[in-house]
């Protein structure tokens, strides 16, 4: 225990910039006029990843007819992803300090290639042989492609300080970040559309999400680089023992704290948003209307957080805000979710969209500088695995809450009640208490003045 309490206690303090250090926060600065065509695809690949994970999350009873299986194993593969994850996570980190960021995106391409075909195929030659047999293909195929998610969403950070520098990184971190988020939105709503009732058009979602892999593949292979001048990181070092350390940090823990509330109800939410809005009289269209109103409000908002961080490097002060912003939209949108008031729904969805999402750069920008000069790779991969982790739990925990209400679960309701304390409690306080320090900040200061 005085070992761990003494080494907590080192940890806090501000860190002496080593020469490896050094050496990576002035490759941020270095401003390649490529770092927009890597930007562009690095978004569209996290997109199109996710767009496959939430491919039969709107259509389940015409998937299972589909198949001939039971409709809770098309839940499964949305699971499957969540399980995923942590072991695809380990690869993300041998491969990032072992052969770089490059060799991270390349080998996330093949795994999304060969599972987006293997779906295609298990549908096309499979199932009319037998369709349990072909449902098997294709949660295999969902399987290998789902390895390709932490590839990229546990990433954003060391992209984003690679290849751009201080006044256009925290920006880049927020699209980078908001990208898979945006293709979970982008794929529901896609499938919805494509799919019909009787699973008619599955066949065309499979096979041009199968040729859209194929063509990005060629692109990314092709044409994406390492930034000039990275090295891979000491691939001696022990991940697990930097994990532990971060652990070991109060400030860090706070923002895993915030992180992982958050991301909860922000899940829970858009997956049972369904229940909640026909709960209240509202029409399946009308929740997918507010659902993508939520997503563009989340866009605009996460955009316009990196930005205010970028120019202001106020990182503390706009978590704060960015967090207390999210709680009070979340109390607006559970006061206006009632029945026939479709158009206040609508208006306090998007705006609890954008503060909600404005929440994560902050996150991520925070996290990163308290934990330097760790790998930000080492931070981010700890707050997305958790976060992953608790959605599984997280989510049917709300639904069994929000079925405990009789009519619409609006304010003073315990879904509502629900909600609020793990806003109030989960995000708010451990953001009051946040005061970590901007390590990266300083070193990179320190290293201004050491050049001047």
């Amino acid at each position: 225990q005085a070992l761990c309490t003494s080494r907590c206690i080192r940890m806090m303090r501000p860190t002496e910039p080593s020469p490896s250090v050094l050496s990576r926060s002035s490759r941020s600065g270095v401003l390649d006029s490529r770092r927009w065509h890597m930007l562009s695809i690095y978004m569209i690949l996290g997109i199109l990843n996710q767009t496959l994970w939430l491919s039969f999350a709107a259509t389940p009873a015409a998937t299972a007819s589909r198949f001939d299986v039971d409709e809770r194993f098309v839940a499964y593969l949305a699971v499957l992803c969540n399980a995923v994850y942590v072991p695809g996570s380990w690869l993300c980190t041998w491969l990032l300090r072992s052969h770089g960021l490059a060799k991270v995106m390349h080998v996330a391409c093949w795994l999304q290639l060969f599972g987006s075909f293997l779906r295609w195929l298990a549908d096309l030659l499979l199932r009319p042989i037998s369709g349990p047999l072909g449902f098997l293909g294709l949660f295999c195929g969902q399987g290998v492609a789902a390895v390709a998610s932490p590839l990229i969403m546990n990433t954003p950070a060391v992209f984003a300080d690679a290849w751009f520098g201080k006044r256009e990184r925290e920006g880049v971190l927020a699209a980078g970040a908001l990208s898979p988020i945006f293709g979970q939105g982008l794929g529901s709503a896609l499938a919805g559309f494509i799919v019909g009732p009787d699973a008619q058009g599955t066949e065309t979602l499979l096979a041009g999400q199968a040729l859209l892999s194929l063509i990005l593949a060629l692109w990314t292979i092709n044409q994406f680089m390492d930034a000039p001048g990275a090295v891979p990181s000491d691939g001696n070092s022990s991940t697990l023992r930097e994990a532990l350390q971060l652990l070991c940090r109060p400030h860090f823990f706070l923002i895993l704290v915030i992180f992982n509330c958050g991301m909860a109800l922000a899940a829970s939410t858009l997956t049972l948003f369904g229940d909640i809005a026909s709960n209240c009289g509202y029409t399946s269209t009308d929740a997918g209307f507010a659902s993508g109103l939520f997503m563009i409000g989340g866009v605009s908002g996460s955009l316009g957080t990196g930005y205010v961080l970028g120019a202001t490097r106020a990182y503390q002060t706009i978590l704060r805000c960015s967090i207390f912003t999210a709680v009070l939209g979340g109390c607006l949108f559970l006061v206006m979710l009632r029945p026939a008031n479709l158009l206040g729904l609508l208006i306090t969805v998007t705006f609890f969209g954008a503060f909600m999402m404005s929440s994560l750069p902050a996150l991520l920008s925070n996290a990163v500088e308290e934990t330097f000069p760790t790998p930000p790779e080492i931070s981010t991969t700890l707050l997305f695995n958790s976060a992953i982790l608790l959605q599984v739990f997280f989510t049917p925990l709300a639904q069994f809450i929000l079925n405990q209400d009789e009519g619409c679960s609006s304010w003073g309701s315990k879904y509502s009640s629900f909600n609020m304390y793990i806003g109030c409690f989960g995000c708010l306080l451990p953001a009051l208490l946040y005061c970590g320090k901007n390590n990266r900040m300083l070193a990179e200061n320190q290293e201004s003045t050491f050049s001047s």
